[in-house]
């Protein structure tokens, strides 16, 4: 695996079957490191997938059985607006979603809670900033939308 530096609009699809890609911000505020397995992603089914979220290590990862299929940076809850712990399923899937609470485009969102709480694209940091939703860069949170289904488990871990 070879790191690359690659805009955040392009599809990590694009660069090969077993991939690790970094993602960096123009100013470098934001420097992740994606990976993705397409051959343990194509063993994807409804009813052996799962995410996990660690808030502590700002983490995601698409697991698939016990196979991990994807690892992701996220940005999560401020100390104000804590993203929850907890078991959680995928509730509703919008590609195009605008949050009725603070009126921001939430592309690609993933709902897991009653009061709004859900994975999208969004502006990903190594610190905490958003308001309890789970950020994803688009190049992580696009083949997760494409992978997950309504009713798919999202486990929230300290």
């Amino acid at each position: 695996m070879v790191p690359l530096t690659v805009p955040t609009t392009m599809p990590m699809t694009s660069y090969g079957p077993n991939t690790r890609v970094v993602v960096a911000g123009v100013d470098y505020t934001e420097v992740h490191d994606e990976w993705m397995n397409q051959d343990i992603m194509k063993k994807a089914t409804p009813g052996n997938t799962r995410v996990v979220i660690s808030r502590g290590s700002q983490r995601g990862q698409l697991m698939v059985g016990d196979e991990v299929a994807m690892d992701f940076p996220v940005c999560l809850g401020t100390a104000s607006h804590r993203t929850p712990v907890g078991h959680f399923r995928i509730t509703e899937k919008a590609v195009h979603h605008v949050s009725n609470l603070y009126d921001a485009s939430m592309p690609y969102f993933m709902r897991l809670t009653d009061s709004g709480i859900g994975m999208h694209v969004g502006p990903v940091f190594q610190t905490p900033q958003s308001h309890g939703c789970i950020r994803m860069t688009r190049s992580s949170c696009v083949p997760l939308f494409k992978t997950v289904k309504v009713g798919t488990p999202v486990t929230i871990v300290q």
